[in-house]
Parts: C-alpha cells; structure tokens; sequence
C-alpha cells in the first residue's frame, strides 16, 4: 500500500491527534500577545511536538503573523512574515470551520518531502473568526507517531544497509555463476566434448538457470529492502516478496526440470519419473503460491472492511484513546 492509501486510512486519527496538539495554542489570546510573545508559544509547541516542522499564524486577511517557527533540523526555514496565503486550501477550510482541518499530502517546498498540514481556527465567544493557528508535518514522522514506529524507522537506514551488502553477495554469486556457464558454452564451441555427450550443454543451461535464480533473488532483496518502503504491519507487503521469492524458484525448478526430461530420454529413460517429480513439485510450489495469495487477499479485504465499520463510530476505543491522550498532552 502506498503512502497516501495508508494517511487516508489513518486520517481521521491523524486528523484527532495533530487537531488537539494545535488547538492547544488555538486561543484568541496568541493574538493579543506581542510578536516575541507569540514566537515564544510556538516555539514552545514544536518543541513539545519535535515531529512538526513548521508552525505560524495567519490572521483573519489570511496574511501571515510574523516569521515561520521551524524545529531546530530546519532551523534555515525563516522569514515568511506579510505573506499572503489567502489562495492556500487549509485557509479556505479553515476559515469555515469551527474545528481543525487536515490537508492532503503534499510536496513540501523546505525539505521535498510529502507533508501535510494541520490549522485550527481561533474565534472570538461571539463567533468572529480571528485568524488561525498553522503546522506542517512530515507525513512519514506523522505516521510513525501514530502508530508507535519511530525506534523502528530510526535504525531502518542500518537494516536496509545490510540487505545492500547480502544483495550484492547474492550478485557476486550470480556473476560467478554465469561466468561458470560461459566457460562451459566455451567448451562446447571449441568441440573438446564429442558431438553424443550432452554434459556440457547441460551443465551450461544448470549454471545459467542457477546464476539468473540467483539474480532474481538478489534483484528483489535489492528492490524491496533497500529501494521500496514496507509497512511490516501489512501482510501484503510480506506477500508482495514472498510472492516474487517463489515466483523465481518455480521458473528455476521447472528449467531443471525439462533440462532433466531432455537428458533423461536421451540417455536414460528408466530415469523419467525423477524429472516428472521435480516439475510436479515446481506445479505445487505454484499452486500453493496462488491459494496463499488468494487466502491472504481475503485477510486483507475484511480486516480492511472491518476497520471501515469502526471508523463509522465517533467514539470507537482508539479514537477515544487518542482524544484522551490528545487532552493530557494539552
């Protein structure tokens, strides 16, 4: 799943979360203190929260109130002050609405990253909209918070490090593997084995057959440790390598064995069965690859329709988790 299928499904708790940490400073007083005084709470509110990036206030024009309040890793993002964000969509929504607001993922212009924005509207007893209280978050450290995977994706760049070493290992073996076939389709060529042995094509088409497994092998450790994110918490993600893991064993195991039916009828036919049984097992490896995909798709579809049903309910035990912990924190 990717990134913005995985905030839409966790927006509303996003939505909970981020909303009652700004709403904390959301107060029509901000805006009757002086411009060092309200750079003082917000700069008290990143520091509390050390995921924000971002924090400022627009007034009611949709103007910006004074500079940009940035965590200390972008402590460069300053200035902003006069500037003008009527045209922005979290103003819009905002300036309608009498709760925070969350916007869409985004392409941040400070750090190229997806981000998302949360504002919570300020007004008067009396209803007057006074202006807004603005934060941006990366959409990766919002949901690692959420669901408590910070530590984790903290050592990650270690982890996929690793698998950058074991997959060019298991790339090394390839090359090596190939190199084996080709010396033996150099024998064949240079006519050292007589024309009715049929050895050393054989053990070319092994070593070729070994060397692109191998390859394949290394290509999606590669690709799915190091180059793509995973949400370990999904099964589709295990499944999206485990799948292309067997895929590559059931190509190989079937090369075998038609190469063994071939060299089998050629020079020893009582001997058949030994290859009809390597690729009935190859018929197996993907018969049971596709039940376990099929079986872990179903998982999935109602794990995700139950989690629709909860999401139908305001007061369902983890939003109210999080609105509890949203007033402790305020």
């Amino acid at each position: 799943m990717n990134r913005f299928e995985h905030f839409h499904e966790m927006r509303a708790d996003l939505l909970t979360l981020l909303g009652g940490m700004v709403e904390t400073v959301a107060s029509p007083a901000i805006f009757e203190q002086d411009p060092a005084g309200q750079r003082r709470i917000l700069a008290a509110l990143i520091h509390r929260y050390s995921f924000l990036d971002l924090a400022y206030l627009l007034d009611a024009h949709g103007v910006q109130v004074g500079d940009n309040v940035a965590a200390r890793r972008l402590s460069r993002e300053r200035g902003g002050a006069d500037t003008d964000r009527r045209h922005r969509p979290y103003y819009r929504l905002a300036r309608e609405a009498t709760t925070p607001i969350l916007t869409d993922p985004y392409l941040s212009l400070t750090n190229g990253r997806l981000c998302i924005t949360i504002a919570a509207p300020v007004r008067m007893e009396d209803g007057q909209f006074m202006g807004m209280v603005v934060a941006d978050c990366e959409l990766e450290r919002a949901l690692a918070l959420l669901e408590e995977d910070d530590t984790r994706r903290s050592v990650e760049p270690a982890f996929k490090f690793f698998y950058l070493l074991f997959s060019a290992g298991l790339l090394l073996v390839s090359v090596s593997l190939g190199m084996r076939g080709f010396l033996a389709v150099h024998d064949i060529w240079r006519m050292t084995q007589p024309l009715q042995d049929f050895d050393a094509p054989f053990q070319a088409t092994i070593f070729f057959t070994l060397a692109l497994a191998v390859f394949d092998l290394a290509k999606t450790i590669f690709e799915e440790e190091v180059l793509l994110r995973k949400d370990i918490r999904r099964h589709s993600s295990t499944r999206r390598t485990l799948t292309r893991f067997i895929a590559a064993i059931s190509i190989a195991v079937s090369i075998e064995g038609l190469m063994l039916v071939f060299k089998f009828a050629l020079n020893a036919p009582g001997e058949l069965w030994l290859a009809v049984l390597i690729l009935v097992a190859a018929a197996g490896l993907v018969v049971a690859l596709g039940l376990y995909v099929y079986l872990g798709v179903r998982a999935e579809i109602l794990l995700l329709e139950q989690r629709q049903r909860s999401s139908r309910h305001p007061f369902s035990l983890p939003q109210k988790e999080i609105q509890e912990q949203s007033g402790q924190w305020g």
